[in-house]
């Protein structure tokens, strides 16, 4: 009998052992200490995403450095404070004219399709405020501009007005819109711009697609033309001095006084999956 019994234990462990192991691959919390569980593309952490096509990465972790050319920005007033991931970029008063710049690489220099992704978390505006852009210095606006454009109270209003070299006419310029964000002001705010081969624009917030402009496809020779510095917290003609012969500064343009965090540049155009994929990483800390 007591070998019966031990025969019956035994079989019993096993079914046991089995069944946990068939349902152990599908636990959400089946990861390594300290990990998350994979969004839709199998990604951990954002630094996963297009890893071989990110040109420039600028954590702002207490310093101006772009992590993948080395470079060192030059800061004009701003400083560092807590951040969607370690610190952050971040403004003073408007009237203190606070911005950041850095020297484009040769990589950011040549692109043709591009993203670029960044975090803000800002009270109201005042006055048209630049977030990222990547300068011309001969023209009113840069090669890209992305910024906080005058809205109705509390409704952030996100804007990119960008530049392609080889379009007719010369030095054309596009305007992806108006996309208005209730909710963005004093939190958060991921946002994405994309170009990819065809000429198609997309602009993302919080992940999810926003607004879409369709233009002409990349041309053989780069995207931009006469680059100048990549300027943070500003437009590129309201750096002092003026960053561009196309103007000396505006009086409807203003400087950020909130936070800028996790500027990413890529070569590419994110799918829409890698852009969710940062979106959700880089606001649990990943």
């Amino acid at each position: 009998m007591k070998a019966n019994h031990l025969k019956i234990f035994s079989g019993l462990v096993s079914i046991l052992f089995i069944s946990a192991s068939c349902t152990k691959v599908n636990r959400s919390d089946d990861f390594p200490p300290g990990d998350v569980p994979p969004v839709a593309g199998g990604y951990t952490a954002a630094s996963q995403v297009a890893a071989s096509n990110l040109v420039a990465y600028w954590s702002f972790n207490g310093n101006m450095n772009d992590s993948v050319s080395g470079a060192v920005g030059t800061n004009s007033g701003m400083s560092f404070s807590e951040g969607i991931k370690g610190q952050a970029l971040t403004g003073a008063a408007p009237a203190n004219k606070a911005y950041a710049t850095a020297v484009a690489s040769d990589a950011i220099k040549n692109l043709k399709a591009y993203s670029i992704s960044l975090w803000v978390n800002t009270a109201p505006n005042v006055g048209a405020t630049g977030l990222v852009s990547i300068g011309h210095t001969a023209e009113f606006w840069a090669n890209v501009n992305i910024f906080l454009d005058n809205g109705p109270a509390g409704v952030a209003r996100f804007k990119t007005i960008f530049r392609n070299n080889n379009n007719t006419p010369a030095n054309y310029q596009a305007d992806n819109g108006i996309q208005d964000v209730s909710g963005a002001f004093d939190n958060w705010t991921n946002y994405i711009i994309t170009y990819d081969e065809a000429g198609v624009v997309r602009s993302y917030v919080n992940g999810s697609l926003a607004a879409t402009k369709t233009g002409t496809p990349v041309p053989t020779q780069p995207q931009f033309s006469n680059v100048g510095p990549i300027v943070f917290g500003a437009l590129h003609f309201m750096t002092v001095p003026s960053s561009t012969t196309g103007s000396s500064g505006e009086g409807w343009a203003g400087y950020l006084s909130g936070k800028l965090d996790e500027v990413r540049i890529f070569n590419k155009s994110l799918s829409p999956i890698e852009v969710s994929a940062i979106a959700i990483l880089e606001r649990r800390g990943q």
